[in-house]
């Protein structure tokens, strides 16, 4: 199977973003977003608690939004990926996720990518290339937004 640019993307996501946080309350620009963590790359993570659905009894959506900071690899990655899509990152302020979880089988997948500028405007928006479940590890980001999405 040959990887899209996209699914790179994804997995250089999903790398970055397994350095465990205990969650703390705080806000992201909007009251309904959550502060879960930080990346590796000092990257803000947060979650919107009021977007849960379950659209099965075992699987959870939710909802993240990552704030990469000036400096952070992970922006150079995103802006990278906007660059090739013929989008301008310009004014590229955050990131929204859809994330599809299996509470039980704590595995995670990524449904789709909503890249925003500082106005609140979409840059970019797209169903993810990569759709194939990733494993939740104990202790990291992921696990916080599982533990948030799949309360009953």
């Amino acid at each position: 199977m040959k990887l899209t640019p996209l699914s790179y993307f994804i997995i250089f996501f999903i790398g970055a973003s397994f350095l465990g946080a205990t969650p703390v309350c705080a806000q992201a620009g909007k009251e309904q977003w959550v502060f879960v963590g930080f990346t590796k790359y000092r990257d803000a993570l947060y979650i919107e608690k009021k977007s849960v659905s379950h659209p099965s009894p075992d699987i959870a959506r939710i909802w993240s939004l990552i704030a990469p900071s000036e400096k952070s690899k992970y922006r150079q990655e995103v802006k990278g990926e906007l660059k090739k899509l013929k989008k301008s990152a310009k004014g590229l302020k955050y990131i929204e996720i859809l994330n599809e979880i299996e509470c039980r089988g704590n595995r995670i997948r990524f449904l789709q990518i909503v890249y925003f500028n500082a106005e609140g405007y979409i840059i970019h928006s797209a169903i993810s290339g990569d759709q194939e479940w990733k494993i939740i590890y104990s202790g990291s980001l992921w696990q916080n937004i599982q533990s948030a999405a799949c309360k009953n």
